[in-house]
């Protein structure tokens, strides 16, 4: 039998010490790294500046609030949930390129919001529809974490919109109010850009068309993780489509591939690392989110503050303290649910349960099929990233 070829290894080089090597983009924009940090540790961001980021990317979402709970408007909060997910791609880049990777990300979060509308009429179409696009969104590992973010952020866009199971008819509005949020959050940064950093003209939005055609070339073989972990995280996802609604957990069960989709990455030992923090982090928002539920009652505008700085947090802590970010974002979730009428203890067994089914599945498919040969210990497997181009070390985007 002839042996699989390993392509080159798209790896990282080590990030020395020293105050660069906190930063996780080099200067070209590629992504250092993003490790979860365990329980009770920080990194690899710093906090101060990530906080401060994090607020500043949830002003979209409080303004998208204010107006949608404020005035009970019938989107009910869809603009605010498209501007968050798409505050996540370009997180961690200066506000010129973070606004040109939201507005790129603000029409496809909208197409997936369509689609996971349309797909979720059928059961094997949803099953399908969630398989390939997840599949699409890890082999973005294969390029940069940056260009990783952005796909998970839009597969993220079809896990919900599945999993609020609308009617057909909702897939053009899902389209509109999901672009519509994304771009709202690419025109706050690019004022951001205008009033503030244009002066600076070392930014870079670390796009190169040619690395990302030759990653994508050079990780097309199943002796590549990035591949392995495409198929792995597609049919995770279809897993965790097809386990909800086999058990019919109606609403509630796309926690089950919304878990999935936030643990899961290429490494192995980084997977098992989050399924942990995973499971803390969700415990901690259900007991914050139930309780803030219950005090909070019907006040509104109140709810629509607590909710954007539980957004400000999740971007904030995404690269400081998984435990912490997860949370944060279960705590938006689940605030925002019961303002839009569920009560919020009615469904919290169930979340339990869809968070518990995730991590089993994410856990049970790197034993099934993990990575080929030294990507097999635990200290071994390599971070996915595009090396440094010839120009970076020219460049210099502020942190």
């Amino acid at each position: 039998m002839a042996a699989v070829t390993t392509p080159p290894q798209v790896t990282l080089r080590p990030v020395s010490s020293g105050p660069s090597s906190a930063r996780l983009f080099n200067a070209s924009g590629a992504a250092r790294r993003l490790r979860a940090s365990p329980l009770l540790a920080i990194g690899p961001g710093e906090p101060r500046p990530a906080l401060r980021r994090g607020a500043l990317i949830a002003v979209p979402i409080g303004l998208s609030l204010g107006v949608e709970l404020g005035f009970d408007a019938p989107t009910h909060g869809a603009i605010a949930t498209g501007a968050l997910l798409a505050g996540f791609p370009g997180l961690d880049a200066p506000a010129g390129p973070r606004a040109a990777w939201q507005a790129a990300a603000a029409p496809a979060i909208g197409v997936a919001a369509a689609l996971g509308v349309l797909s979720s009429q059928s059961a094997p179409l949803a099953v399908l529809a969630m398989g390939l696009l997840g599949a699409a969104a890890g082999y973005c590992f294969s390029v940069s974490l940056r260009l990783a973010i952005a796909g998970l952020s839009v597969a993220l866009a079809m896990v919900v919109a599945q999993g609020l199971f609308l009617p057909a008819g909702d897939a053009l509005p899902a389209l509109v109010y999901g672009t519509a949020g994304g771009l709202l959050q690419a025109a706050w940064s690019l004022i951001i850009w205008v009033c503030v950093d244009r002066a600076d003209r070392h930014e870079s939005s670390g796009w190169s068309a040619r690395e990302t055609v030759r990653a994508f070339a050079a990780n097309r073989t199943l002796g590549s993780a990035s591949f392995r972990h495409a198929i792995r995280f597609g049919v995770a996802l279809a897993a965790g489509v097809a386990a909800y609604r086999l058990l019919d957990l109606h609403e509630h069960g796309f926690w089950i591939p919304l878990t999935i989709l936030f643990v899961m990455r290429p490494q192995r030992d980084e997977t098992y690392r989050r399924l942990i923090l995973r499971a803390i982090g969700t415990v901690i928002g259900l007991i914050v989110a139930t309780a803030l539920a219950e005090a909070l009652g019907d006040r509104d505008l109140v709810i629509a503050l607590v909710l954007t700085i539980a957004a400000a947090l999740s971007f904030g802590l995404l690269t400081v303290q998984y435990a912490l970010f997860t949370a944060a974002i279960t705590t938006y979730v689940v605030l925002l649910s019961a303002t839009l009428g569920e009560p919020a203890f009615q469904a919290a067994d169930e979340r339990l349960v869809g968070t518990a089914l995730g991590i089993l599945i994410a856990f049970v498919a790197f034993l099934v099929w993990p990575n080929p040969g030294r990507g097999e210990g635990p200290r071994a497997e390599p971070e996915a990233a595009v090396p440094d181009p010839p120009e970076a070390t020219a460049r210099y985007i502020p942190g």
